[in-house]
């Protein structure tokens, strides 16, 4: 099943990867360093993968910038398709 999300190299995630996902420090700037692995499953209509306690979807992953300003709502929010974690080989 194609999934349409590509990892950091531009590798497509399938159902059964495992992914590497990157440590990101308390100020928010994400490193190359490994944090965790985890295996992506399908499940609920998207891809992502469990913890001990939930299901984690990949979208909660992607990158995001700021928009362009709307009055009375502050900067829009953009989703860029990029995502920090890497498919291990």
């Amino acid at each position: 099943m194609k999934s349409n999300i590509f990892d950091k190299n531009g590798i497509e995630v399938r159902d059964g990867d495992t992914l590497v996902f990157p440590y990101i420090d308390p100020m928010g700037k994400i490193h190359d360093e490994e944090d965790f692995k985890k295996t992506v499953v399908f499940k609920y209509g998207c891809f992502g993968y469990e913890t001990q306690t939930k299901f984690i979807p990949l979208m909660e992953w992607m990158e995001t910038e700021r928009g362009e300003y709307v009055s009375n709502c502050g900067n829009k929010v953009v989703y860029t398709e990029k995502y920090p974690f890497w498919v291990e080989r």
